[in-house]
Formats: C-alpha cells, sequence, structure tokens
C-alpha cells in the first residue's frame, strides 16, 4: 500500500511539480490534491494522509490557525509547509504551531527530495538559512535578531493582520476573515505600526518588502 499524501495548492502548476518530485521519491505513493481550504478539510475529514504539503496562502485559509485546523482534524498528520513567505520570518512560527518542516518555493529539487524524506522518516525539515537563524539566535539573544529585523518583533497573530492589510483589506475586511471584532483588528493594527515604527500602509508595505 502506497503512502497517502495530499498537496493543498491553489496553483495547479505547483501541485503538478510537487507531486512529480515525490513520484520520483516514492514511486508508490498515493497523491491527492486540494486546491483550496474548504476542499483540503473535505478531504481530511474523509480519509487519513500521511504527509500534508501545504500551502499557508491558499483561498479560504488564514495562515497559521489554518495549520491549527487541520492538526485538529488530524493530529498525527505530517504538515510539510511549502509557501512563497520569507522562510527566516515564518518557519519558525509554523513548526511550534505544529509544522514538521518549512520549504520556500525557491527549493530546488534536492531540498525538495530532502524535506519530503526527512518529514515522512520522523524527522524535521528547515533550511541552512533557518538553522542559522536559530542558532544566532541561541547565541545572540531575541535582542538582537529584533534590531536586526523589527518583523520579528510581531507575534504570530500580529503578522497575519499585517498580510491582510498589506493585500488592500480594510479593518472590516480583516475582521470577517480572521473572525475578530473590528475594535481587536483595530488594536492589532496600531500595535503593529507601533513595534515597526510606520504611519501608514504605504510604509507598512515597504518595511515588509525590506525585511522579507
Amino acid at each position: 500500500m502506497g503512502t497517502e499524501i495530499l498537496i493543498a495548492d491553489d496553483h495547479g502548476v505547483v501541485r503538478l511539480g510537487a507531486s512529480i518530485v515525490i513520484k520520483e521519491v516514492l514511486p508508490i505513493a498515493n497523491i491527492e490534491q486540494a486546491e483550496n481550504f474548504e476542499g483540503m478539510m473535505e478531504m481530511l475529514s474523509n480519509k487519513h494522509y500521511k504527509l500534508l504539503i501545504l500551502d499557508i496562502n491558499m483561498p479560504g485559509g488564514n495562515n497559521i490557525q489554518m495549520l491549527e485546523q487541520v492538526l485538529l482534524k488530524q493530529p498525527d498528520l505530517k504538515v510539510l509547509v511549502y509557501s512563497s513567505y520569507d522562510e527566516t520570518l515564518y518557519a519558525v512560527r509554523y513548526m511550534q504551531a505544529g509544522a514538521v518542516g518549512y520549504l520556500h518555493k525557491n527549493s530546488n529539487k534536492a531540498q525538495i527530495k530532502d524535506a519530503i524524506e526527512t518529514v515522512l522518516h520522523g524527522g524535521k525539515y528547515m533550511s541552512e538559512a533557518v538553522k542559522d537563524l536559530i542558532f544566532n539566535n541561541l547565541i545572540n539573544g531575541k535582542s538582537k535578531l529584533h534590531n536586526e529585523n523589527p518583523l520579528t518583533r510581531l507575534s504570530n497573530r500580529e503578522v497575519e493582520v499585517a498580510q491582510f492589510l498589506i493585500k488592500g483589506l480594510g479593518v472590516q475586511d480583516v475582521s470577517n476573515s480572521l473572525k475578530l471584532s473590528t475594535s481587536t483588528v483595530s488594536t492589532y493594527k496600531n500595535r503593529i505600526f507601533e513595534k515597526l515604527q510606520v504611519n501608514n500602509i504605504p510604509d507598512l508595505i515597504e518595511k515588509f518588502k525590506m525585511y522579507t
């Protein structure tokens, strides 16, 4: 019986590419695909998978909350996050939330194979850049890391809110997407601006471009 693997990504070409690489690593793997959050959750409700390759920026999903919902559905599922988001900012956050690996979409075929083999054999995967980040964090302390990249001062929820704001969503839209009150979203927005020392959305966008 082949290993059951689910690829969840809203881009067909990404799903196809990942499927080809997986087949090279595991020729008898049974690979299924989901193109949005709702479809993925329905599939997880009906079938048990060993590995989920998950795009965290997918229609219907809410980043870290999406990962938490997946693991509530199947607690023993190995989740390899596959994202275009900057790994030095997001990898540790998602692995702390339960992912067994974080793979950037710019990774080459050898890195993708390494990631899949590592997590399927019970290990955790992160790039050398992330390993260096963690090592420097341990050696130099968080204060130095924060001085180098102000985005690391943001909490997971603040990062989520910031991502929506950067996409052009207003406070009400963010409130609806995250199922939070508008006052709570406004509070998060104020905290983000204060921590990053920005005064408006264009400045926020530039700050993220600079450090991601």
